[in-house]
């Protein structure tokens, strides 16, 4: 039995649709507010595609609904539009403040991401002269590389970069963190 190709994550799927409903799903610019119910539509339109499962296809809609270009579309005036790009209802007010919400709370968790992620590079940075300074070159030190540490030369130490030289020659770019005596 021949198995069949199958679309597996959001964005493959999502291609996918705006390949087939170029009216209705957009890669880049604008998005447009999708009617209510645009999934059922999708899987009659679509029936028998062995590509297309209603588990990831409903996973990649969320997706492509949470994302904030679309969150942006849905505004006061707009219409939903179908498949086909036909205009169906018109957004209600209710609907724009549920999106606004959505959209306010996604940028305060990027937001909280981004911190969290300044914050460790500034703990990092905070760590390395301690590392660096202790290191010289030409020193031989041990290097966790996958689960065990090796035996390294020290050939040349950066900013936020040690380069190491390995016993069979190959030279290695490690984080000071991995350095395990000096």
């Amino acid at each position: 039995m021949e198995k069949q190709f199958q679309l597996t994550n959001s964005k493959e799927i999502i291609a996918y649709l705006a390949q087939q409903f170029p009216n209705c799903f957009t890669l880049g610019g604008e998005a447009k507010p999708l009617k209510i119910g645009i999934f059922q539509d999708i899987i009659s339109r679509l029936y028998g595609n062995d590509e297309l499962s209603k588990t990831k296809l409903r996973a990649a809609l969320r997706s492509y609904t949470m994302s904030w270009r679309y969150l942006y579309s849905i505004k006061e005036g707009a219409n939903r539009v179908d498949l086909d790009g036909n205009p169906t209802e018109v957004i209600s007010q209710e609907q724009i403040d549920h999106a606004q919400q959505q959209l306010k709370e996604s940028k305060e968790k990027a937001k909280e991401r981004f911190k969290e992620r300044e914050k460790e590079k500034r703990k990092a940075t905070r760590m390395l002269p301690k590392k660096a300074k202790a290191l010289k070159i030409g020193d031989f030190v041990k290097v966790i590389v996958g689960n065990k540490p090796i035996k390294v030369q020290v050939i040349n130490i950066e900013k936020e970069h040690i380069k190491v030289k390995v016993g069979a020659g190959m030279e290695l770019t490690v984080k000071p963190e991995h350095i395990i005596n000096r």
